[in-house]
């Protein structure tokens, strides 16, 4: 892949996009702080993938590009006009320039007619929070080389993952900061109680807001008192397509609640590098994104589904998560349809291949997503409840004339009052109409 080759040599900023630019840069507090290992592991780690002398996270601040980490040069910050790095962030894709001398922004550049004499340059612009690009991961070399598709898309998963430590330095400071705030005021267990309920209050802060019309979307979310990992949520693709997902992340706590949070942000997260409309495609990318050697051991499970209002058809994809039902109507019949099963969860492989599967999704179609803790009830044994009970006493309540999603919250709520859950529970309704 190359870069075009009519860039200009003189960027001109937009003055109010430039300004909200630096304004969500200087909000990572990242600039002029010691290195740390989590980015230097993935410089020194980009550099020996590709073999290149040099690799480097840069900052783009209003005067400067400043590295927050560096491998193979000393300098801690350049002047921003004496940087390439400076075209890479007005870009959606990678900037790469095989050969400097071939090309008219590198030939007479001060970095390629003078030291460290750049002959070969590869940058991905880096996305924070907000959606401004804020920098670049980079990769230099002093003699020219070709620069394939395939390693192209290597570098963006480097990206990716420099990308990940930057938008969970504010999440992960925020944890922390909860948590020393827990350790000085927590002194009773009821104290503790309320610590978790305004964390819940908080995840559920974060739940987009149900809507109705042509098109309905309703949802319930209902955190355990240990605070737990479940998520929800949609976006408007497009005119046509509405994407919809609920994720299940292992265990309980802040920790849970935390990976969850961070996965919703990836999932609404418009500058993502993903095809949001191919449900198989951001499976994949959620598991190599969130590797379960990164988080504390954590996994988790997602479904995920676009809804074509044109074609009429849900595409769905689910990695080990409890099917969805789909509740739909004809001239002589209406019942319940269980989706296809999920296979792995994510997080635990490296590479997972999830395949997507289309169902038509006509007028007066239902569906209905949940967590495995609206039906995994305890019991005096300390056995669990199944999804097939569940699902037959579903189907048993439709077929005698009751809503689905009547049928549901009443389940639950007569779940909650016999003290039968432990766990997180959430569900989400979708409905289209002619």
């Amino acid at each position: 892949m190359s870069a075009t080759l009519d860039m200009p040599e003189t960027l001109i900023l937009d003055p109010i996009q430039e300004s909200e630019r630096l304004d969500s840069l200087r909000s990572l507090n990242l600039l002029d702080t010691p290195p740390e290992d989590r980015f230097d592991r993935i410089t020194k780690l980009a550099a020996d993938f590709f073999k290149t002398p040099i690799a480097y996270v840069a900052l783009i601040d209003s005067n400067r590009q400043w590295f927050k980490s560096m491998h193979g040069i000393c300098e801690m910050e350049t002047r921003r006009t004496a940087s390439l790095c400076q075209y890479t962030i007005h870009r959606d894709t990678p900037f790469v320039i095989p050969d400097t001398h071939l090309h008219p922004i590198g030939k007479n550049h001060s970095l390629v007619v003078g030291k460290p004499y750049i002959r070969f340059y590869a940058g991905v612009p880096l996305t924070g929070p907000r959606g401004q690009k804020i920098g670049s991961f980079c990769l230099v070399d002093i003699k020219p080389r070709e620069f394939s598709e395939k390693d192209v898309a290597q570098l963006i998963s480097f990206a990716a993952l420099v990308e990940r430590e930057i938008n969970l330095g504010q999440i992960i400071q925020t944890q922390n900061d909860l948590l020393e705030t827990q350790h000085k005021l927590v002194e009773t267990q009821a104290r503790l109680a309320h610590e978790f309920s305004d964390a819940a209050k908080y995840v559920q802060s974060m739940l987009p807001a149900p809507f109705s019309g042509t098109e309905t979307l309703d949802w319930y979310f209902y955190p355990s008192t240990q605070l737990g990992g479940d998520g929800l949520g949609y976006r408007r693709i497009d005119d046509d397509k509405l994407a919809l997902y609920v994720l299940d992340v292992t265990g309980h706590g802040f920790g849970s609640a935390l990976l969850a949070v961070t996965v919703l942000e990836l999932l609404r997260n418009r500058a993502a590098q993903v095809d949001f409309s191919r449900p198989s495609e951001v499976i994949e990318r959620l598991n190599r994104t969130f590797q379960m050697k990164d988080h504390s051991g954590k996994f988790f499970s997602v479904w995920y589904g676009v809804y074509s209002r044109s074609a009429r058809t849900l595409t769905y994809a689910n990695a080990g998560h409890p099917p969805a039902l789909i509740f739909s109507r004809d001239k002589t019949k209406a019942g319940l349809m269980r989706t296809k099963p999920g296979g792995s969860v994510l997080g635990v492989f490296p590479e997972l291949k999830v395949p997507e599967t289309t169902v038509e999704f006509s007028s007066d179609s239902e569906l209905y997503l949940f967590t495995d803790g609206l039906y995994e009830l305890i019991n005096d044994q300390g056995g669990r409840g199944s999804y097939d009970e569940f699902l037959a006493c579903l189907d048993a309540e439709t077929r005698g004339g009751k809503p689905t999603w009547d049928a549901i919250r009443e389940w639950y709520e007569q779940s909650r009052e016999k003290g039968l859950l432990d766990d997180d529970v959430t569900m989400l309704h979708f409905s289209c109409q002619t």
